[in-house]
């Protein structure tokens, strides 16, 4: 995963960045459903026309938004993941499976092969869960002070039990803690998979063995799994940042597992 943006060529990126941007647009209905929620809470206090409006709006964001995560979860983000998949494959094996170009987004020397399929999975693997780290430190912070919020509320005497519910379904929704613990996860299961892999090839399994392709074949479905179970879409801005140092940590790797041939 080289940043040299004069040579690096990756057209399959374009399709993240459309899912991105509707997860953005998913993420700005959720706010705008709370707020809109809150102030149906206290309706009673705005004008009678607003009284009839805000339920009817209400339902048209809700509704926008599910079409919109749906939209997400089962089209733009398994078509990406799909795509991704065919060019990591194409790359492994020297077999162009699609028409989307990439160049220098894998750094390692083995010729196409099973081998190859296996450095590229534990590369992808590696990038995945630094990445997936990096983002959980804000991910965390900012839960733990939603849930610190929620249990200093819920403490105080008298407060209004429609704001109590209406707090805890925003903290306990899809938006907040679930996308947290698939985060927390999906970093867990790729640090796993690469871990599988670097002791594929700190040990040296015999080339083209069985146990050879069986261990590879394991950990490339490992990888494809947790991404799709997942259904977290990385930081693009957390990637290009770590980029840098994740790859030199990454050449560093292969060197001392003796892959550069």
């Amino acid at each position: 995963m080289t940043d040299e943006k004069d040579e690096r060529v990756d057209e399959v990126s374009r399709y993240y960045r459309s899912a991105g941007r509707l997860e953005f647009i998913v993420a700005g209905l959720f706010w705008i459903n709370a707020l809109l929620s809150l102030i149906i809470l206290f309706s009673e206090d705005i004008p009678v026309l607003w009284q009839k409006s805000l339920p009817i709006l209400f339902i048209l964001t809700v509704l926008f938004q599910f079409v919109a995560s749906q939209v997400n979860r089962f089209y733009l983000i398994p078509r990406a993941e799909q795509l991704r998949r065919k060019q990591m494959l194409s790359d492994s094996f020297g077999t162009p499976l699609s028409h989307d170009k990439t160049a220098l987004y894998y750094n390692n020397m083995y010729a196409p092969s099973i081998k190859r399929l296996g450095a590229n999975t534990m590369e992808n693997a590696f990038f995945s869960s630094e990445v997936a780290g990096k983002m959980l430190i804000t991910k965390r912070a900012r839960v733990l002070v939603y849930i610190a919020c929620w249990i200093f509320l819920f403490s105080l005497r008298g407060i209004d039990l429609n704001v109590m519910m209406w707090i805890t379904q925003i903290i306990f929704s899809g938006e907040i803690v679930a996308q947290w613990l698939s985060l927390e996860a999906l970093r867990v299961r790729q640090e796993r998979t690469y871990e599988r892999l670097h002791n594929y090839f700190l040990h040296k399994i015999g080339g083209d063995s069985a146990k050879e392709i069986a261990t590879i074949l394991d950990a490339f479905v490992a990888y494809e799994t947790a991404k799709s179970s997942s259904s977290c879409l990385l930081s693009s801005k957390v990637f290009h940042k770590l980029n840098p140092s994740l790859t030199k940590k990454w050449e560093q790797i292969r060197n001392d597992l003796g892959m550069d041939f």
